[in-house]
């Protein structure tokens, strides 16, 4: 039951760790635009940006398009939108390419604008010989085709955020002091704030059925101070606050006196930390549940039921101290 409640307290801690790594991801990613790059590079693979990229330029001048892009700012990768519908995708496309003030009645009056032996050029051929030959069908194929490479372009994004959290784990183990082994010790050796922490993860997962979105990825551009913000805001929620106190996450003057071969064990469980960081909130509240259920089902198989009441009752007596966000 002890090591149960150890593995209960770990798993929850590190996705409260994720999600405190996922809420300033989101706030950076804003901030630097990282959204808008990717959707910009996904328009640059569509629109053959590399051999001939005169199609792009003349899509990025697009009133339409240029309405939709965000205000310059400091160390902002791209002023791309966060977002491009694939409707608007099509009309912009049809009308960068069509002649000027013509209106489009055939799929030729589009195909016309793409330069010759281009691959773009193919490709719009090739939708017609598909047999979209009416305009309407011809601009819902062209949005297919931009939702298809979008789902691209979202696994790019996902890629690199994924790499990028590896780090803000890093961070934050650093900054926290959250050294895996640290945190595994303090819950094998401290009964009271282990069964407290338990009690705090079971409670949170018969709360939500899913995993609460503790910040809105935000559109608009962000300053540091923002950032600070909504960084701070996290860490003062319930559910933080608490582990962090029941887990005297931090530091204290006699870290900085540990001996070689302590600081070399704290630098593993700080990469220890940033690995679980890594995997995600959502993997780590998908484990508590789990393991929540099949304890409270193991209980319950044990002893008449009452093991799956006393979950409930314990999360009902803590409902006063967390609250979801």
């Amino acid at each position: 039951m002890a090591m149960l409640e150890v593995i209960i307290g770990m798993i929850f801690t590190f996705m409260l760790l994720s999600l405190l790594g996922t809420t300033f991801n989101e706030l950076v990613s804003a901030w630097r635009g990282w959204r808008g790059f990717y959707l910009e590079e996904a328009l640059k693979r569509l629109l053959e940006f590399d051999d001939k990229p005169d199609v792009f330029k003349k899509f990025m001048k697009n009133p339409l398009f240029r309405q939709m892009m965000q205000h310059k700012v400091i160390f902002r990768k791209s002023q791309a939108p966060a977002y491009l519908s694939s409707s608007n995708f099509a009309s912009i496309l049809t009308n960068v390419l069509k002649k000027k003030e013509k209106a489009v009645n055939t799929v030729e009056d589009i195909i016309q604008g793409v330069p010759e032996g281009s691959q773009l050029r193919e490709v719009l051929e090739q939708f017609k010989e598909e047999g979209h030959t009416t305009v309407e069908a011809f601009k819902g194929r062209m949005q297919s085709w931009f939702d298809d490479v979008m789902g691209q372009s979202s696994g790019w994004y996902k890629r690199h955020l994924q790499f990028v959290t590896f780090f803000v784990g890093l961070g934050i183990a650093i900054i926290l002091n959250a050294d895996s082994f640290q945190i595994y010790s303090h819950l094998t050796t401290n009964a009271a704030n282990r069964q407290k922490l338990s009690a705090l993860a079971k409670s949170f997962a018969v709360d939500n059925e899913t995993l609460p979105s503790l910040t809105t990825p935000p559109t608009a551009p962000l300053s540091g101070a923002e950032i600070k913000q909504g960084v701070k805001e996290f860490v003062n929620t319930p559910e933080f606050r608490t582990a962090s106190n029941i887990l005297g996450l931090g530091w204290s003057r006699s870290d900085f006196y540990a001996s070689p071969t302590t600081w070399l064990l704290r630098l593993l469980g700080w990469f220890i930390t940033a690995l679980a960081v890594s995997l995600g909130a959502p993997f780590w509240f998908d484990v508590l549940k789990k393991i929540i259920t099949i304890q409270s089902t193991g209980n319950a198989g044990g002893s008449g039921g009452n093991g799956q009441a006393q979950v409930i009752i314990n999360a009902a007596a803590n409902t006063g101290d967390i609250k979801k966000v």
